[in-house]
């Protein structure tokens, strides 16, 4: 990689300086982000200059696929602002090569080959035993994957498309599969362990996404607008009420006596509305709120669960249903019992 620097207001006697403080960090931070390009006629320009009161660095790399990089910043010492342009430089160029190799494309294969390489061939009854003691619980845990998953999502946290409940869900079953001899084996513990491990999950697929987000592949097509889907669907709508070969069935002409009573039925209008404050609040959280009143986890247990001290607990479990209940009130629902509407 060849160097292009330009000084602007530095004294001449600094330009040595300068330039191998350039080529130093250029050298330990710039170039292992540039291996995938090498072979190529690389040009690092440069800009220094300095002001009346930092130094400000400018940096611009032209790679391989019509791509310019730029980064600048401003610091009062000269080694500081070539250091963090240097490094963003690096995150561009990583994120370009991120582009180039559809890295977006692949990562679920890499995540399937970490699942297999978790996996102990030779443990076959281990991985059965798992199996078995996980099968009961396995429609509450999925319940909370997707509660947790549609979450994240709304909240900008997680892509829409990955991961997926059977991805986490396959994730779970081979990290307690590796930690089982320290997981407790009865149901209500390994329920617990087992949530815990799906937020350690959630919690790592997040800073993924996060340091991910900006290296989607750019050759992939986007997707359709709501008018273009919209316009897909015309002439469907009868579908949605009309449903040519539903057949009567004699159970759809007994009442039914086990349902509730209007007084003890609780709003369908209440439960969204819940739910939507819900998602107004913290991770941690909403999932304090969710653990304690929908699965009717104990408080110091949940505390375990979220790794928190029980008295932090119970001042977030107060804030939170104080939160809720007030901005229910103010929908119109009056005192909604937080417990009956999670668990709706």
């Amino acid at each position: 990689m060849k160097f292009d620097i330009t000084y602007r207001n530095l004294p001449r006697k600094q330009h040595q300086a300068a330039r191998e403080v350039v080529e130093r960090h250029a050298r330990r931070h710039l170039e292992p982000a540039l291996e995938a390009f090498a072979g190529k006629p690389l040009r690092l320009r440069v800009t220094l200059e300095k002001r009346k009161l930092d130094h400000r660095v400018t940096g611009r790399l032209q790679l391989p696929g019509r791509k310019v990089i730029v980064a600048q910043n401003s610091a009062e010492n000269l080694d500081t602002a070539v250091h963090e342009a240097i490094l963003e430089l690096a995150r561009q160029a990583e994120r370009h090569r991120a582009r180039l190799s559809h890295e977006a494309d692949w990562r679920r294969n890499a995540r399937r080959e970490r699942l297999r390489r978790l996996r102990a061939p030779d443990l076959s009854d281990l991985r059965q035993q798992v199996e078995v003691s996980l099968a009961s619980l396995l429609p509450r845990l999925e319940t909370w994957i997707r509660h947790e998953l549609a979450y994240l999502r709304a909240s900008g946290l997680l892509p829409e498309d990955y991961p997926t409940t059977a991805d986490v869900r396959d994730e779970m079953y081979v990290r307690i599969q590796s930690d089982w001899d320290g997981l407790p084996h009865d149901p209500d513990g390994l329920h617990r362990a087992a949530i815990k491990v799906i937020h350690e999950i959630l919690e790592s697929e997040k800073q993924r996404a996060a340091r991910a987000g900006q290296a989607l592949s750019l050759e992939q097509a986007a997707p359709e607008d709501a008018i273009t889907q919209a316009e897909d669907m015309v002439e469907e709508e009868i579908n949605e009420f009309y449903q040519p070969d539903e057949a009567l069935q004699v159970e759809d002409l007994i009442a039914d006596t086990e349902i509730a009573s209007p007084e003890a039925e609780v709003d369908p209008e209440a439960v969204d509305a819940c739910l939507e404050f819900m998602g107004a609040l913290p991770t941690r959280w909403r999932r304090a709120v969710l653990l304690v009143h929908q699965e009717g986890i104990p408080v110091d247990t949940a505390a375990d669960i979220l790794e928190m001290a029980d008295e932090r607990l119970r001042e977030i479990l107060t804030v939170a249903e104080l939160y809720i209940t007030e901005r229910l009130a103010e929908r119109g629902f009056g005192t909604a019992e937080l417990s009956r509407l999670c668990r709706r």
